[in-house]
């Protein structure tokens, strides 16, 4: 039987999932509803998708019977859109990030867990496949012990977005990302954030993250800079390698420790540069793989790749550097329990 999906929220992100779960195919995916408050929203997605339409989510919910419930709301309607969802026993994505606060996130996973269902977090970057690929090459051990992080996420303001900052946008893609890449947790954070252009929110961070494997991890995030960029780069024993988000291109940077006969060379102790390799990397819409994880995940009884726990940690450490900033001050973390 194919899966039962609703999606609550119809603009530009809720749009790509409207699109994703379509062309998954009814056989094994089938859209019975889609939730949007705004009635000329609602009427193109429902053109657009041939699909029920509800404004209330909740009708959608108790009339199309959904088997997982899509929340691609703004955050502060996270916890409402989720926990409704969840107390009905239905299965339930959300968007990044999993909820406005660490209160609200943790009853989410109280919930699912007391209902029995599944709760999956959308940080879509796990399932880039420059990502994954990277992940393979580094669990192998081909850079050795990891050094260094360095994300860079940078682009123009949106003025759709009002509820929250870059922190909680941007910045958690790549925390995700950052303790995926180490299975390690974070010891302690530090941040400096500016507001330039949003009303209410920091529209900048620079934030400092200490893992407890050693590595440091540096996070470069705006909504300032006129065109985008979406890159990571992760420094190691043996060079670097390099991702680029938006391309899935990933590149390798080696350490050549040749000897030269350069005498101003010579005296200079450490790496200079190897040979560079561009990696192949099977390219896929990363949002398309995160829906065949969970679909797989849902038909198996087993967790999302993508659990409840990751994203509550992910917003931990988004909080902990907001108050970095008012502070002042590094914050030391108290690292959660993987499930």
């Amino acid at each position: 039987m194919p899966l039962k999906i609703g999606v609550v929220g119809a603009g530009a992100m809720g749009s790509n999932h409207l699109r994703v779960v379509r062309d998954i195919g009814e056989d094994r995916a089938r859209l019975v509803g889609v939730a949007e408050s705004q009635e000329a929203i609602l009427a193109r997605a429902v053109d657009r998708f041939n699909v029920p339409g509800y404004v209330d989510y909740r009708k959608l919910i108790e009339e199309a019977h959904p088997d997982l419930v899509v929340v691609v709301v703004p955050t502060h309607l996270h916890h409402e859109v989720a926990a409704f969802a969840l107390d009905a026993g239905v299965n339930v994505l959300v968007e990044k990030p999993i909820a406005s606060t660490i209160a609200e996130g943790q009853a989410l996973i109280d919930l699912a867990r007391q209902r029995g269902v599944k709760l999956a977090v959308g940080h879509v970057e796990r399932f880039n496949p420059a990502v994954l690929a990277l992940k393979k090459q580094l669990s192998n051990g081909d850079l050795g012990r990891i050094y260094y992080l360095h994300a860079r996420r940078l682009g123009p303001f949106p003025p759709r977005i009002r509820d929250v900052g870059v922190t909680l946008d941007l910045a958690t893609h790549d925390l995700d990302a950052m303790r995926y890449l180490t299975g390690s947790e974070v010891e302690r954070v530090y941040a400096e954030t500016q507001q330039r252009v949003h009303e209410t929110h920091e529209d900048l961070l620079l934030g400092l993250v200490r893992f407890a494997s050693g590595a440091v991890g540096m996070l470069d995030v705006n909504w300032l800079t006129p065109t985008k960029v979406r890159e990571l780069t992760v420094t190691g024993d043996r060079g670097m390698y390099q991702v680029n988000y938006l391309t899935q291109d990933l590149y390798f940077f080696e350490n050549d420790y040749s000897p030269t006969n350069w005498d101003a060379l010579r005296s200079i102790s450490g790496v200079s540069e190897g040979t560079m390799t561009r990696l192949k990397v099977q390219k896929a819409e990363p949002l398309r793989l995160e829906y065949e994880d969970l679909i797989a995940a849902l038909g198996d009884d087993r967790p999302p790749t993508v659990t409840g726990e990751d994203g509550l940690a992910v917003l931990r450490l988004a909080h902990q550097f907001i108050e970095a900033t008012k502070t002042g001050e590094v914050i030391r973390c108290s690292a959660p329990v993987r499930p």
